[in-house]
């Protein structure tokens, strides 16, 4: 069972924007694919989880991406579980493409949940299974985002069937789009992201609304967006992003 998972994609039209290059969102697609696919292989996945009354979450993710795939073009992801931070398993990514380029580098914090209870787990509870590497493709582990004050409301997000995912709440890559969908088609045609800090902070199900709000972070030099369920102070996200 290898410490490193390494898997390439071809990158579809569906993978694509009006640029004709890889959404950010693929991307998470990805990681979550060769992420729940390395987890399967060390005997910590989806399966092996239920039997022990807990799942994975994705909590938090940071991706600095210097250059964007194509149309046609072979991505490959290497991922490795990095150690843990209190109650966080940290994961790598490293992105190449055909040319064995890197071209992005991802950092994740994970935890585990409680099937019934839904509390928090300690990574403690899977000792024998999960087996680090002490390599970094980011060096710092994602920490939490301030909110801003001068924000504006840009749109609803009715939760709907596709965009829940197996465990009934909506998909970590559903609010990375709510995200890059609170920016104009305008706004893509001379600009894409480099830098995308999101925090995952609590579920949404079927049925629910979702607010979204933006605003700028001038001490960071970064757009603040962030979703809150409707009619509650109740955050789903925030998220950071930076583009050039």
């Amino acid at each position: 069972m290898s410490k490193i998972r390494k898997e390439s994609y071809r990158v579809g039209t569906y993978a694509i924007d009006l640029n004709g290059k890889m959404k950010v969102s693929t991307i998470f697609n990805y990681m979550q694919e060769v992420a729940i696919n390395h987890a399967q292989s060390q005997n910590y996945g989806v399966k092996e989880m239920a039997e022990k009354g807990v799942f994975w979450v994705l909590s938090r993710a940071y991706i600095d991406i210097l250059e964007y795939p194509t149309l046609g073009d072979t991505v490959t992801i290497e991922t490795w579980a990095k150690g843990t931070d209190k109650i966080f398993v940290l994961r790598d990514f490293k992105i190449y493409n055909s040319s064995n380029k890197n071209i992005a580098n991802v950092t994740t914090n994970w935890v585990i949940v409680d099937c019934q209870k839904m509390r928090l787990q300690r990574p403690k509870i899977l000792n024998d299974e999960l087996k680090y590497i002490d390599n970094h493709a980011i060096n710092h582990i994602p920490g939490k985002i301030i909110e801003i004050d001068n924000k504006e409301f840009i749109f609803n997000k009715d939760i709907s069937y596709c965009d829940i995912d197996l465990n009934k709440h909506v998909n970590n890559v559903r609010y990375v789009e709510m995200v890059l969908d609170s920016f104009s088609q305008d706004y893509y045609k001379d600009k894409q992201p480099e830098i995308l800090h999101i925090n995952f902070l609590s579920q949404c199900k079927y049925g629910d609304t979702i607010q979204i709000y933006k605003g700028y972070n001038q001490d960071k030099d970064m757009f603040y967006v962030e979703g809150i369920k409707q009619n509650t102070t109740q955050k789903c996200f925030q998220a950071l992003i930076k583009w050039i």
